[in-house]
């Protein structure tokens, strides 16, 4: 194992130590917004945050860049303040998309896996999925490895960790059928996945999909039965709406799948290009929350839909109060609620918009919140949110400019 530097604290500048009200100048509810507490900023430089539950409470996983070289590190959340932090990879060769972000993921007894892209020098265009694998909690780290056996000069990105006591399952967007196909824009993008063992690497890969999105990030999430992991999906028409599989480790071999592919809604979107903007998926008890983003009818719209213990989804829900951006993001705290959080767009700019709901499905605002004021640009990326065990979320997002940083902030919504 590759030893790693912790530095303690991490010297992250409070901007409220308290709550305080939100920055944002205009309300969805006529209560105002809630607030966001306990709001931080990571040093300059920081992008592609990517908040997960750790083994003793919230970790984030970040990049930062150092001229030529970029680093992926990650820091541990203790309730007051984001300490402790540890590098997980350096290097020149590491590949920071806004969309394609690497993800951290943890298991028991002190299992951590991450990802990231490299650059493939072969093509443009092109890079590969790198993964490490940590037995004492994320200090250290192994060799990198790849989930995918192929050597096509092809794009192969957006991964999912899906972790339980089964064992540890990984999917991914795979662009090896590009490679030499006559005509590219018809070439399809496959959902694959493979498994991971301590003892014996990679499975053999599987393929859950033929034909999917080719930039539409993964989501996936714990059910009774495996894990959920949904994707945009892509017919011979390019009609792009979103389907989930249900899969689970094995025994021995590569991971199975519970069941086959099928809608969330039926949308309808017809569109011959990737809209880049993924789903989001929380779970809490015996109900599995989706959220979003959808252009069909030329209404960009957020949409929500709740899935049973019995694998059946609900009719769908528009959320959105203004102009849709996307860029969901989804979790459930402690206490059972729901969080969905998503971005619109208001006459002073773009805006991160909050929705909770009761561990029953109930909307607990009369009409979402708006949080924050973010940046729109792709460099600032996709918030991320995880829950918290004594309520409420933390969120984590990217500002752009020539201060780019990644902040984070804890909301807790007030009924």
């Amino acid at each position: 194992m590759r030893a790693v530097r912790a530095i303690t604290p991490f010297g992250i500048a409070l901007l409220a130590a308290a709550c305080s009200p939100s920055p944002a100048e205009e309300s969805g509810s006529g209560q105002g917004p809630d607030g966001l507490c306990d709001a931080r900023t990571l040093p300059i430089g920081t992008r592609l945050p990517g908040l997960t539950a750790g083994t003793n409470g919230p970790a984030l996983l970040f990049a930062e860049e150092s001229g030529d070289t970029a680093s992926l590190r990650w820091t541990a959340w203790n309730g007051v303040d984001w300490v402790d932090t540890l590098d997980v990879h350096s290097g020149t060769d590491l590949l920071l998309n806004w969309a394609d972000r690497p993800a951290m993921a943890f298991g028991p007894n002190g299992e951590a896996h991450a990802h990231w892209l490299e650059v493939d020098p072969r093509g443009d265009f092109t890079y590969g999925i790198r993964t490490v694998h940590s037995t004492d909690g994320g200090r250290t780290w192994s060799n990198p490895d790849r989930p995918h056996g192929d050597t096509a000069v092809a794009e192969h990105g957006f991964g999912q960790w899906m972790i339980d006591r089964r064992g540890t399952v990984f999917a991914w967007l795979d662009g090896r059928r590009f490679d030499g196909h006559p005509n590219p824009a018809k070439a399809p993008m496959e959902v694959r996945a493979a498994q991971w063992r301590a003892d014996s690497g990679w499975s053999e890969e599987i393929v859950l999909d033929t034909s999917a999105c080719t930039c539409c990030p993964l989501a996936a999430t714990p059910t009774a039965d495996g894990h959920l992991l949904t994707y945009r999906d892509r017919t011979p028409e390019e009609i792009r709406d979103f389907s989930g599989v249900t899969l689970r480790a094995s025994t021995d071999g590569p991971p199975q799948v519970v069941s086959e592919a099928a809608p969330l809604g039926h949308d309808g979107w017809q569109i011959a290009g990737c809209p880049v903007n993924g789903s989001a998926l929380a779970t809490a008890g015996d109900l599995t929350l989706a959220l979003w983003f959808t252009g069909a009818q030329d209404a960009a719209r957020i949409r929500s839909a709740w899935r049973n213990s019995n694998g059946t989804w609900s009719a769908v829900t528009d959320l959105q109060q203004g102009p849709a951006i996307g860029r969901v993001a989804a979790a459930a705290d402690g206490q059972g609620r729901f969080h969905g959080i998503w971005m619109e767009r208001r006459e002073a700019g773009a805006v991160l918009i909050g929705q909770c709901w009761s561990p029953k499905g109930e909307a607990l605002l009369p009409s979402p919140d708006v949080l924050t004021g973010v940046d729109e640009a792709r460099a600032g990326g996709f918030p991320t949110a995880v829950g918290l065990d004594s309520g409420g979320i933390l969120l984590a997002w990217t500002s752009t400019g020539k201060e780019a940083r990644v902040h984070t902030a804890r909301w807790t919504p007030s009924p």
